[in-house]
């Protein structure tokens, strides 16, 4: 049996995530609420007919960490993928981006996912509420080629542009007029990305996975010391 020493102030202290060091340093700045946006690509495990279940899935998961209205954007989905944005502050996005990622393919009916834009301390919103669509393409297309990395930068800056724009398209409608635009989207809003654009980017290694945005954005920061590398430990310095 062997005993630890006393920890060292750095073992003791706990270790940061980088959005917890981003977050400090607007803190300090004197931004109290820092509002961000996330958009994440999809591609699904299995063909989907209706919004119905994505739906159900997403709207527990926002009631979970937001009972005042907080979190909005627009679910976009098609037959074999979907793009959604999310805007909300950055905490309780980071929360339903680890619940979506922690959830099981049957629910969530993801099979790849990658996050292809985060903007920090937005300005102001581009939506009002949080919406979900349906576009029932002809499609057929469930795989297309990775985009490379000549491409991937124009094609996710202009589903994002779009994504964006159709924000306003949404607001100050009745109620029958926003199911009206919602259930038939594309006949509303033009320049509808179409899902062999989604499904390029779905595989594209240039853009980071949920897990691997969340390792970087969410974890601890682990600085490896050289200190701690190297036997025998080096003599400390003498001042």
């Amino acid at each position: 049996m062997t005993e630890s020493g006393p920890q060292s102030e750095y073992e003791a202290t706990a270790r940061e995530s980088l959005l917890d060091v981003v977050l400090e340093k607007l803190h300090k700045a004197g931004k109290t609420t820092i509002y961000s946006r996330f958009t994440y690509v999809a591609k699904f495990n299995r063909r989907e007919q209706n919004i119905d279940a994505l739906k159900a899935f997403y709207q527990k998961i926002i009631d979970k960490y937001d009972q005042s209205g907080e979190v909005t954007g627009l679910l976009l989905a098609y037959p074999a993928c979907m793009v959604h944005m999310l805007e909300a502050r950055t905490s309780t996005l980071m929360s339903i981006l680890r619940e979506v990622h922690a959830a099981s393919p049957s629910d969530s009916r993801i099979q790849e996912a990658r996050v292809v834009s985060s903007t920090e301390d937005i300005p102001s919103r581009c939506f009002n509420a949080w919406y979900c669509a349906f576009v029932n393409t002809a499609s057929s297309t469930d795989t297309m080629d990775a985009a490379d990395s000549s491409t991937i930068v124009k094609s996710a800056s202009e589903l994002t542009a779009f994504m964006r724009k159709a924000g306003p398209g949404l607001v100050g409608h009745s109620d029958a007029e926003l199911r009206r635009r919602l259930s038939s989207f594309d006949s509303y809003f033009e320049d509808v990305p179409a899902p062999e654009l989604l499904l390029s980017l779905t595989p594209a290694e240039d853009a980071p996975s949920l897990e691997e945005f969340l390792d970087i954005f969410d974890a601890p920061i682990n600085v490896d010391l050289d200190s701690e590398s190297v036997w025998p430990m080096p003599m400390g310095l003498k001042y």
